[in-house]
């Protein structure tokens, strides 16, 4: 008796750790995903600017970077792009590239 009764809590308290030890997945923010997204999309357009002009002006160095901030936007929108595709939104950088165009003409 003493053997099933030790036997039934070890298995209790073995389930019980397990439980504990599972991990939630993380709770999504879209809207902040979003956000960032956008930001990096404008940093994206206005580095690309600044390059034309410092090339345009023969500053190479100060063009090599903003080369080097461009490439670093652009990693940083393929990663919230991953982010927002695994949250479930479908077609993450179009959406946001409407989603300024619209707050550029609507002032």
């Amino acid at each position: 008796m003493k053997k099933i009764l030790f036997a039934s809590v070890a298995a209790l308290v073995f389930s019980a750790s397990s439980m504990a030890q599972t991990t939630t997945p993380p709770v999504s923010d879209k809207k902040a995903d979003m956000k960032d997204l956008r930001k990096d999309l404008r940093d994206l357009k206005k580095d690309k600017a600044e390059r034309r002009k410092e090339m345009k002006e023969g500053d190479k160095d100060e063009a090599r970077d903003l080369t080097k901030d461009i490439k670093a936007d652009k990693r940083d929108i393929k990663n919230d792009a991953r982010d927002l595709r695994a949250d479930g939104m479908k077609h993450p950088l179009k959406r946001a590239e409407k989603q300024i165009h619209h707050a550029r003409k609507n002032g």
